[in-house]
């Protein structure tokens, strides 16, 4: 039987970290230019058909970006701290990507501080609950395969905490009478008034 092999070769940083960088970045490159430009499909049906199908796209290349870039890089090698920062590639140049749409009609203050509703933020939080689910996931994977390791530590219970707490303050702090959420978008939405409307 052959053994296994469980240190990783650390490979080359082109194949360690640039291609799946570039594969995550350039699916949300591209579905971020098709969804800008749904007029291409036309009008009626065609508009229709590619705006349902694009858009859950889109949203999946944002929130499963990191998911993706963070595996190919744990099996290729990458230290924690490589897979750590890549891996928030394409959350990153969302929210960059919105900055700077709004800049448009926005001063620079009200563009960043756009950063803080909860759609931009949100993209931004997130992966530190998946990633930490994701590398749970990886050790418990090594382990199977008789590798000693410990599945959980401090770190990675830290972020989960972290990302519950974010969930909930984002998603679903509320009154019983108001959409769930509500209060984090009206905490923001008095920060803007403080900041911007004086």
């Amino acid at each position: 039987m052959a053994e296994i092999v469980f240190f990783k070769r650390k490979e080359p940083f082109s194949r360690r970290v640039l291609c799946p960088v570039a594969v995550a970045l350039g699916a949300w490159i591209v579905l971020n230019c098709l969804t800008s430009h749904l007029g291409w499909f036309g009008n009626g049906s065609g508009y229709r058909v590619a705006a349902t199908v694009l858009y859950p796209l889109l949203g999946i290349t944002i929130t499963c970006g990191s998911i993706f870039v963070y595996s190919v890089m744990y099996h290729r090698g990458a230290s924690t701290g490589e897979r750590i920062l890549w891996a928030w590639i394409v959350p990153v140049a969302y929210v960059l990507k919105e900055i700077w749409r709004v800049s448009v009609f926005f001063t620079l203050g009200e563009s960043f501080y756009y950063a803080l509703a909860p759609l931009t933020l949100g993209a931004l939080l997130a992966p530190v609950g998946v990633l930490s689910l994701c590398e749970m996931f990886w050790r418990w994977r090594d382990r199977k395969r008789g590798k000693e390791t410990r599945i959980v530590t401090i770190g990675l219970i830290a972020g989960l905490v972290f990302w519950v707490i974010t969930v909930f303050f984002m998603l679903l702090w509320g009154s019983s009478y108001d959409t769930p959420g509500s209060r984090w978008f009206y905490l923001y939405m008095e920060g803007y008034k403080a900041l911007f409307l004086r």
